[in-house]
């Protein structure tokens, strides 16, 4: 190993323009699948939607073209055509390229508006084969076209055409009449494969806002199904009319709608028109509200800011949720009889059971957590909502003439407090303390590390080898230039005590690391003894993986004398910095003595080229010994104090924060025919009902499961599908809501990897032998040498962590596929015939099936 400096100033890039869009699409419009393409719309109607909260457009028309693009049109003021005095640009111009740019960051032309960030209609414009607008303002009819942002002129109609680079604002006519049109061709190469427009999205946006601005008419014109239909919402009646139409269709109302507008000032600190922060700025917001409650039990609370959706509501939903909480509770409380003594007061879950409500706040600058706007983060709008709602729900509880009303809501609520804590004294009375759920989680469970549920994955992974086994005396290598053995660096995480080691990356430089969660994986493990030739020796399980020196790896039980092994060249140093200063990028002086230092970023690298440590021998050891792991998360090896690197198998594939791992020795027992003892009796499946946490049968409850979604990852072989048709059985027999609520999914790890060679290789996965031979075809058609044999997969524990990453466990471009009831209907069906008692069946169907054997594809 040679080291190398790698970072300097002429590593430094700096994007100009819309470049950083195009580069890093998801940071400006949230995400690159068809969310992301809804978006690019949003952006651009929100901003006619703002002409009509000022007051200036009356209509808007959205039409979707069978070609793809989109248009929307509105009779507003229509963008600026002058001449920007700074830029030296039009309006139109300047507003479509620049980042940061329009009519919205303090100037008089908007009171408040949904398009604060500035690049909306610039992002769209840059993400888009050709970007069309028309401008009508002061009698004049203007036109501009764009190519990925670049100004110019198209020789026809569509993307295609023939494109000249060309600036300025082309007057083409006359006209009495002002507006904004735009048509763009989004470019689906900044977006995923398959990714498309919403259309149902599309007219969800156009309703919610329709129902916001009762003074703009919104037109939808669908031509992507060959004849155009046409759709209008208009919606006199503001939110009342939207809370008539999202509560439930079977839902009494309990409550009249009730109608809350008010206003409120808060402070906050904010640049002036010279760009200097100011503090206490005053802001002057408006809270428009409507809710009432009805017979059900579902809650709908949709929150907007300046008509813009906020999925994930924000401080505006905080304020009211606590307003209503608080004048609730106060109401309850003076109104005799509704409570009994000593009863606890209703929770914010009780008060919003079938609440349906609309939050709309307008406030000048809001501050949001992310360019999608998705959750308002302003703190100031928190207690200007809170005293809007608290006023009039107190008003509204003790005035004469709806206080009877209030009382039937005021009952209600404190019913849903009962049937609440009844359930709650139930479910704790049915569910036994069996040994099951009393017993701590099985040692082999690589857990993530947060703590909700939603967003968590319970990866039930084939195959025990895929956690590290070595004895708690093995001794790992730490940058400080010491070393720890496995049972010490378990004992220092749970104290809260971090170290830094090292492990290697694709070209085989040795880089530091955090060693994140040391823990016991397994007891009593059977092991061996890997000898080197220096005289140190390594005991381990016999299936766990050494990296060899050409960057492949090998089962500690089939290395061979003279193996020459991936080795770490830096010898322990007393007195050695510690691992905060490695970190930082400072190295002890002993280890620049030993060879030169490369600094990436903050990550020191340091590389010896003394050649590497070969194996002495290997020897099985007699009796057993519990055995350690530790997780490095970005690579899939770390080094031992011996001197040489390890696998990290599957372990290091996963993100810890959400994603959990457990291992599954084997087949796990067919639940088909075995009794409930038997089937917990079960090691494996134990396992599994131990870690989900939410019992079984009749008292398995949804609610307390531990993880959001159930993978499946066996292999993509005649093994694996039965694996996997075990486990959707013993789901679909003692688990079932999980496959009736959508949480069980099958992992599909693929059979090939294709593989190019040349300046450029490029790298196709393949899941069936068909689909490879096509890719074959089709690269070499294109001109491309394929790397042959092409390889096959056999199992998981073949891919190196980056192809498992890349094709079993990023959620962004893993292959996953949901368990129905129709599979596990099937998956019963299968063994039923295959593994259930009745012979006939089963011999029939071999004696039918077997004309159907492609002999030439069977492994002999």
């Amino acid at each position: 190993m040679t080291a190398e400096i790698l970072y300097g100033a002429d590593d430094l890039t700096h994007l100009e323009g819309l470049e950083a869009v195009r580069k890093r699409p998801g940071m400006y419009i949230g995400s690159t699948d068809s969310r992301g393409i809804n978006h690019l719309f949003t952006e651009v109607v929100d901003n006619s939607t703002d002409e009509g909260v000022a007051g200036h457009a009356t209509k808007v028309v959205v039409t979707l073209h069978t070609d793809g693009s989109v248009q929307v049109d509105d009779d507003g003021r229509g963008i600026p055509t002058g001449t920007h005095a700074k830029s030296g640009l039009s309006g139109v111009e300047l507003v479509l390229t620049r980042l940061h740019a329009g009519g919205k960051f303090g100037g008089s032309g908007y009171k408040t508006s949904g398009g604060l960030h500035g690049v909306g209609a610039s992002a769209v414009n840059a993400l888009s084969h050709r970007f069309d607008v028309t401008v009508l303002r002061e009698g004049k009819k203007h036109e501009m076209s764009f190519a990925h942002g670049v100004p110019g002129t198209f020789a026809g109609p569509g993307p295609k055409a023939a494109f000249t680079r060309e600036s300025g604002l082309r007057v083409t006519g006359r006209t009495r009449r002002t507006g904004t049109s735009i048509r763009y061709w989004y470019d689906a190469r900044y977006f995923e494969n398959g990714a498309k427009l919403d259309v149902e999205a599309v007219r969800a946006k156009l309703r919610n806002t329709a129902f916001l601005v009762p003074g703009v008419t919104y037109v939808l014109r669908d031509a992507t199904g060959g004849a155009v239909v046409e759709e209008t919402f208009h919606y006199p009646g503001g939110l009342s009319d939207m809370v008539d139409f999202l509560a439930p269709a079977n839902d009494k109302p309990v409550s009249g709608t009730l109608l809350i507008n008010g206003a409120g000032v808060y402070h906050e600190n904010a640049a002036d028109e010279n760009g200097v922060m100011r503090s206490k700025v005053e802001r002057h917001a408006e809270v428009e509200i409507a809710l009432r409650w009805g017979t059900g039990y579902e809650r709908t609370v949709e929150c907007f800011t300046n008509t813009i959706r906020n999925v994930h509501g924000g401080t505006h939903r905080r304020g009211f949720e606590r307003a209503v909480l608080k004048a609730v509770q106060e109401a309850i409380g003076r109104t005799r009889g509704l409570l009994k003594p000593k009863e606890d007061p209703p929770t914010l879950d009780d008060v919003l059971e079938g609440m349906t409500a609309v939050v709309h706040v307008r406030i000048p600058e809001p501050q949001f957590t992310s360019q999608t706007k998705d959750e308002l983060s302003t703190a100031g709008i928190t207690k200007v909502a809170l005293g809007v709602v608290d006023k009039h729900l107190k008003a509204w509880t003790e005035d004469r003439r709806t206080k009877s009303e209030a009382k039937v809501v005021l009952q209600k609520v404190v019913d849903a407090s009962r049937v609440r804590l009844t359930q709650k004294q139930q479910k704790d009375a049915a569910r036994r303390k069996t040994a099951l759920e009393g017993a701590a989680m099985p040692p082999k469970l690589v857990d993530c590390r947060t703590t909700g549920v939603a967003r968590s994955e319970l990866f039930l992974v084939e195959g025990d080898s895929a956690l590290g086994c070595f004895t708690g005396d093995t001794r790992v290598a730490l940058a400080s230039g010491g070393s720890l053995p496995f049972a010490e660096l378990a004992a220092d995480w749970r104290r809260g005590v971090r170290h830094l080691g090292y492990a290697t990356d694709r070209a085989g430089h040795a880089v530091v690391v955090p060693l994140v969660e040391p823990r016991l994986t397994r007891r009593a493990a059977p092991l061996v003894r890997v000898a080197l030739d220096d005289g140190r020796s390594v005991r381990c399980t016999p299936d766990h993986l050494f990296r060899l020196g050409d960057g492949s790896y090998r089962r500690a039980d089939l290395l061979q004398p003279g193996d020459a092994l991936m080795s770490l060249h830096h010898p322990p140093v007393a007195g050695a910095a510690d691992d905060h200063a490695a970190s930082a990028g400072r190295w002890p002086a002993s280890h620049r003595a030993a060879g030169r230092v490369r600094v990436a970023g903050s990550v020191a690298l340091a590389d010896r080229p003394d050649g590497d440590r070969t194996v002495a021998s290997v020897q099985p050891l007699p009796g057993t010994a519990d055995v350690y792991d530790l997780t490095v998360d970005g690579h899939h090896n770390f080094a031992l104090a011996a001197g040489v690197f390890v696998h990290n198998s599957a372990r290091m594939a996963r993100v810890s924060e959400y994603q959990a791992l457990l291992p599954l020795r084997g087949k796990i027992l067919n639940v088909q025919k075995a009794s409930l003892a038997d089937t917990l009796r079960n090691a494996e499946i134990a396992s599994i009902v131990q870690v989900l946490g939410a019992g079984t049968g009749r008292t398995f409850d949804l609610a307390t499961m531990r993880y959001g979604r159930v993978i499946l990852m066996a292999d993509a072989d005649v093994d694996g599908s039965h694996i996997r048709t075990l486990l959707i059985t013993l789901f679909a027999k003692y688990m079932r809501p999980v496959i009736e609520d959508g949480r069980l999914y099958a992992a599909m790890p693929p059979l090939h990897k294709v593989v190019t060679r040349g300046r450029n290789p490029e790298t196709r996965f393949t899941f069936t032998q068909r689909e490879m031979e096509q890719t074959v075809a089709r690269l070499e058609k294109a001109g491309k040498t394929v790397v042959k044999p092409v390889p096959r997969f056999k199992g998981l524990g073949e891919m190196d962590a980056e192809e498992l990453w890349e094709t079993t466990m990023n959620p962004a471009t893993r292959s996953v596929r949901r368990i129905t009831m129709h599979d596990a209907e099937a998956a019963e069906a299968a063994l039923e015939l295959l593994m259930g008692e009745k012979v006939e069946p089963r011999r029939a169907w071999l004696v039918e099936s077997a004309a159907r054997v492609d002999q030439s594809a069977i492994d002999v």
